[in-house]
Order: structure tokens, then C-alpha cells, then sequence
């Protein structure tokens, strides 16, 4: 054996050590990773404008609730005798406070 052989011998080719793997990109599904190219974090214009709708009707909901209830106050003052008003107010904040115990409770559970 001269040298040049065992050089040759101890030289191995890259290529026929690992095994190349082609992956096909055509059946993955396009997530919300940002691989669908519409930002930098997979979020759509459609959906920011959905989130937008949403502020803006709980804006509305919560300032038609206050004119609601101011509303209902009212009503309570114009056609409940003086003697029983503060009996009426009572039991309509009691209902109002048990609406809202109730949605703060259903917005914990589907937090958590």
C-alpha cells in the first residue's frame, strides 16, 4: 500500500453518511404560525377588525347599560310612592349585582 491509497481510504464522502430527506411543503396546512405571509405574527387584517367591532360594541354595551339603569331609577322615583322607592332600588341593584356575579363568573371559568 503506498500512501496516496490510505489517504483516499480515510476520506469519506459527506454525502454518503447522512441520508438526504426530501420534505414536501405542498401537504402542510398553513396555521397561524406566520407562514401564511399576512404579518409578522398570523394575525389577519380581518381579525384585527373583528377585535376592533369588539371594543367598540362593548363600549356601547357598557354605556348603554349605565343609561339603563340610570333610566330605571328614574322610573322607580316617577311611579313608586316615596314610601317604597328605597324597597324598589334595593331589589333592582340586588338583580343587577347578580347579573354581574354571574357573567364575572362565567368570564373566570373560560379564562381559566
Amino acid at each position: 500500500m503506498t500512501e496516496t491509497d490510505t489517504d483516499d481510504s480515510d476520506q469519506t464522502d459527506a454525502a454518503d453518511e447522512q441520508p438526504v430527506t426530501v420534505t414536501d411543503t405542498a401537504d402542510r396546512p398553513v396555521g397561524n404560525n406566520g407562514d401564511d405571509g399576512d404579518s409578522d405574527d398570523g394575525r389577519s387584517v380581518v381579525e384585527y377588525l373583528q377585535w376592533g367591532a369588539l371594543a367598540v360594541l362593548a363600549i356601547v354595551a357598557v354605556f348603554a347599560t349605565f343609561r339603563f339603569y340610570f333610566a330605571v331609577s328614574a322610573t322607580v322615583e316617577t311611579f313608586v310612592t316615596y314610601r317604597y322607592r328605597s324597597l324598589f332600588m334595593a331589589g333592582f341593584n340586588l338583580v343587577v349585582l347578580l347579573a354581574c356575579g354571574i357573567g364575572i363568573s362565567a368570564v373566570v371559568r373560560r379564562l381559566s
